[in-house]
């Protein structure tokens, strides 16, 4: 036997202590510790949409739904009905679909796994890691009831967490799981024992507004597609800020392909009645993750690129990303924000800038620190109107166009300016004229110095 010293064999790779036995480190996860790590620094309304993005993966699995293809296609999604209802008290959260359900095999191999293994991810389908539905009951409470079914089996795992923490072994095990013949498919989860602070937001109206705005926008393509999303009863509808075109106003349309992925790029102005600073908006695979960006995140402030300023309010930008393999997406775990440094990003928005530049020039125009020389481009604004940017996602690709009317020697201009009440009244004194209006003193006297000086 090879001589051992300091717990390695001479001449070779295994460690043994002196009576012969291997030596192994002990390497494995404290459960505390990644429950802990694991929900630290996440919002509640993210887990939240994590649960909605669960539904949302059974109802693509079930009907086959692609929202981003049917955009980048320019073809009309089908309708589906399905339903998917969020209650919640301080002391019980729950969420029900009908969107077909959960086997028994999946459950058992792929659903309740900490971590997805990169291969297993297909689809355009918005479950890409495989910690989002887990973290989100670690989350929320300590008593976590799921149940499923398909239409031909049906199973329930029931968790309690601090009774799983003290246990060695990972898996959750069935409570049961049997065939059982149904008409449709769906799941229910429920958690109870709520974490106090938990406990504490579902009690706040702040809580339900941020949810409400969070829903419609992120699965704006869902809802309009038909699915039904409710909270507390009350259903959201989707928000798609709109938009602006006229005759001589027009947005770009790009789409670009690379390596697996489809990134379709939508640029140009909201609609003059709209007063909300707008920006960018990101998709992946029809969930959005940024939403009214105006951050480095999507180029602001960055390189050349200028900073978001008041003047660019109206600027309105989408990008829907689409791919079967949705590791090759910029979302982040959470999907409420991008990774920067993925190479199809970094690719995405290079083409971003570029579109978005003559966009920007055009609202340097408008409003420019001359009021009158940006007088021809609020003519073509205002009489924009708002069109929805599916409209604009079915055309094939487009330049962005605005035909402005360049100014002639004939072309009225505004001149404002202001003078101290006591100046004006003194003119009207000189005039003999009392009741002279202040634009009227002003046309005077500019025709006056213009018939004195110019003719």
């Amino acid at each position: 036997m090879p001589e051992v010293k300091n717990g390695r064999q001479n001449g070779g790779s295994r460690s043994v202590n002196h009576n012969g036995q291997n030596l192994v480190a002990q390497a494995e996860p404290s459960k505390a510790f990644f429950i802990d790590m694991l929900t630290r620094d996440i919002r509640l309304s993210v887990c939240i949409l994590d649960l909605i993005d669960n539904s949302i993966d059974s109802l693509i699995a079930a009907s086959d739904l692609d929202v981003s293809q049917h955009l980048i296609a320019g073809t009309k999604a089908q309708s589906v009905k399905a339903q998917i209802a969020i209650s919640y008290t301080p002391s019980r959260f729950t969420i029900s679909d009908n969107c077909g359900g959960i086997s028994i095999s999946e459950a058992e191999k792929h659903i309740f796994l900490l971590g997805n293994p990169a291969e297993e991810t297909s689809g355009t389908r918005l479950g890409v890691y495989g910690i989002g539905m887990k973290r989100a009951f670690f989350k929320i409470g300590k008593s976590i009831s799921f149940m499923s079914h398909t239409k031909d089996e049906e199973f329930k795992i029931d968790i309690d967490v601090d009774s799983w923490k003290k246990k060695k072994e990972w898996p959750f095990p069935f409570t049961y799981g049997r065939p059982k013949k149904s008409t449709s498919g769906g799941t229910t989860i429920a958690i109870t024992d709520l974490h106090e602070v938990i406990g504490r937001q579902f009690a706040s109206t702040a809580f339900r507004t941020l949810l409400s705005e969070k829903v419609s926008r992120a699965y704006a393509l869902f809802l309009k597609a038909g699915a039904k999303i409710t909270i507390n009863g009350e259903e959201h509808h989707p928000e798609f800020p709109e938009l602006a075109e006229t005759l001589g106003l027009r947005a770009v349309r790009q789409l670009v392909k690379e390596d697996g992925v489809e990134v379709l790029v939508l640029a140009g102005l909201s609609p003059p009645t709209d007063k909300t600073p707008r920006g960018w908006y990101v998709f992946c695979n029809g969930r959005m993750v940024l939403d009214a960006d105006k951050t480095h995140r999507t180029g602001w402030n960055v390189d050349s690129h200028p900073t978001f300023h008041a003047k660019y309010n109206h600027f309105l930008g989408y990008v829907y990303f689409r791919s079967k393999h949705g590791h090759k997406l910029p979302w982040n775990t959470t999907k409420d924000d991008v990774d920067q440094e993925s190479p199809i990003y970094q690719r995405a928005l290079a083409e971003m800038w570029i579109l978005s530049r003559p966009v920007l020039n055009f609202l340097n125009d408008l409003y420019p620190d001359v009021k009158e020389e940006g007088e021809a481009e609020h003519v073509l604004f205002q009489s924009a109107k708002g069109v929805s940017p599916q409209s604009v996602a079915r055309r094939a690709n487009t330049a962005w166009k605005a035909n402005v009317k360049k100014q002639t020697d004939d072309t009225l201009l505004a001149i404002l300016y202001k003078r101290p009440k006591k100046q004006l009244e003194s003119i009207k004194e000189a005039l003999g004229r009392p009741r002279m209006s202040a634009s009227s003193i002003g046309q005077y006297t500019f025709d006056w110095f213009y018939d004195k000086n110019c003719k």
